[in-house]
């Protein structure tokens, strides 16, 4: 293309907001449609980018579609406010050159085909490019001084604290402190984004909506919580009122209060042990039945996995390591496992199950937990350098005796546990054993699946054998139950 642009030329007008402005948006619409009326170009597209970032990539933004049509030829000029709200890099600048359309800003019209209008837009792009890298310069220079005085850094709301991200929302903290307590006495985090859910608690963010759904004119909703996201929040060390910036945990005390307080404060560290356990079963389909994944085969010893016809209605059990070792209907075994665990709960010495042998200083033992961790860590990094005097043997010989200390810390903690998991189902009704059995088995069906199966794996060890073929009637002896002592 060359030579002045006539009248009647097809105008595209690209409007970009940072995610810093307020009121961008109109004052770039205003002035473009002036610049098009004065020189009577018609109007056949508008680019609107909203808060869009000058240092991140555009992705599938608008910038994209007007690429697009440039290149059909479906507009002769693309009209902005300022190069630099068009152009963020010379990419952006190169993308444009290729299709061939001109620009026009209010500092006049750039045409990309010739050297001169080359030259200057490429100097433009170089001017914007370095404003983009000297404010992201600044704000990376204050973020990191605000880090160090233990001030928030940005960022969305979160959950659980107001807007300032210093003010505690109530409501959210006791969710907070509900899901750590959930977590600690068995259940899963799918149990606890339930639990949010039905609460009324969303994310604070949106759901994306499809283009057929922009165009419809819906708006977006808040997103529902997912396993994802509260294992997210349970790991946020803003929760225990410590500030973690760019992965580092900062020496300066957060300058907000943290959620978990007084009797919570341990429940920080005992859930990230179990989240961060490399045993735990990662994220999948629920498991359904109270033994999925706790009772196991009496042939392999493998677990069992859910088995039964979804077609026909009727769960079932089935070996997880071959279809060939035990398929059994789960109601009835349920029902036998939960008349033990209810019967041996409701009997007199039940509060036996809890009492470990000596007192327990939790706080104390997850301190001296962490300390062996680290100490592992030093060894190994100190036998990973080049010139290190440290053997493989003396290596060998130190993390054992690290493992041993860290072995006994962790039976310790599991009398702990077992006190939270256990506590709510002992000592429990009358004099009677009737009356007992009654009052845990109450406590016991209110529980979700999750925390009844904790608590039988905790209890027992269920084993499951083959019944032959035919056999409808339920037998107790092909149920092998043994009782797990306390640590």
């Amino acid at each position: 293309m060359s030579g002045a642009l006539k009248a009647g030329a097809k105008a595209g007008l690209y409007w970009r907001q940072s995610v810093d402005e307020k009121d961008g948006i109109e004052r770039q619409r205003k002035k473009t449609r002036m610049m098009a009326k004065a020189r009577e170009y018609v109007v056949v597209a508008t680019y609107e980018d909203n808060a869009t970032s000058a240092s991140k990539g555009r992705g599938t933004a608008k910038w994209a579609q007007l690429l697009d049509d440039a290149a059909a030829n479906r507009i002769d000029v693309v009209i902005a406010v300022d190069v630099d709200r068009l152009l963020r890099s010379i990419t952006d600048l190169a993308d444009l050159m290729r299709t061939g359309v001109r620009v026009l800003t209010v500092d006049g019209e750039i045409d990309l085909t010739s050297a001169d209008g080359e030259l200057r837009a490429t100097m433009l792009a170089a001017v914007a490019r370095f404003e983009v890298r000297r404010k992201s310069e600044r704000q990376k220079r204050a973020n990191e001084q605000r880090a160090a005085k233990g001030l928030r850094v940005g960022g969305r709301r979160p959950f659980g604290y107001e807007k300032d991200g210093v003010t505690v929302r109530q409501a959210e903290a006791d969710a907070i402190v509900l899901g750590y307590r959930m977590i600690a006495r068995g259940e899963s985090l799918g149990a606890v984004a339930r639990a949010w859910n039905d609460a009324g608690f969303t994310t604070g963010q949106s759901k994306r909506l499809s283009k057929t759904e922009k165009e419809a004119g819906k708006t977006p909703s808040p997103s529902a919580w997912t396993r994802s996201g509260v294992r997210d929040v349970m790991l946020n060390r803003r929760n225990i009122g410590q500030l973690v910036y760019l992965g580092e945990v900062q020496s300066a005390p957060a300058q907000w209060e943290p959620i978990l307080q007084g009797d919570d404060a341990d429940l920080f560290e005992q859930v990230q042990s179990i989240l961060l356990d490399p045993g735990r079963r990662r994220p999948g389909r629920n498991p359904v039945g109270l033994l999925t994944g706790v009772a196991l085969c009496g042939v392999c010893g493998a677990t069992a996995h859910a088995g039964g016809s979804a077609r026909r209605g009727v769960r079932g059990y089935r070996c997880s390591g071959s279809t060939g070792h035990f398929s059994r209907m789960a109601e009835p075994v349920e029902d036998f496992v939960t008349r033990i665990v209810v019967r041996r709960l409701a009997r007199k010495d039940a509060i036996r199950l809890l009492s470990p042998s000596k007192s327990i200083d939790a706080r104390k033992l997850r301190a001296e937990e962490r300390r062996l961790r680290e100490r592992l860590d030093a060894l190994a990094a100190e036998f990973a350098k080049p010139d290190s005097a440290l053997t493989a043997s003396q290596l060998g010989i130190a993390s054992k005796g690290i493992k041993d200390q860290l072995a006994a810390i962790q039976a310790e903690l599991s009398d702990a546990g077992r006190v939270e998991l256990l506590g709510e189902l002992v000592g429990l009704g009358g004099d009677t054993a009737q009356s007992r059995e009654a009052a845990v088995r109450a406590v016991w069906e209110a529980l979700s699946v999750e925390r009844q199966r904790e608590v039988v794996r905790e209890l027992l060890t269920v084993t499951l054998h083959p019944v032959g073929r035919g056999v409808r009637t339920f037998r107790p002896d092909t149920v092998g139950i043994e009782w797990v002592e306390a640590k």
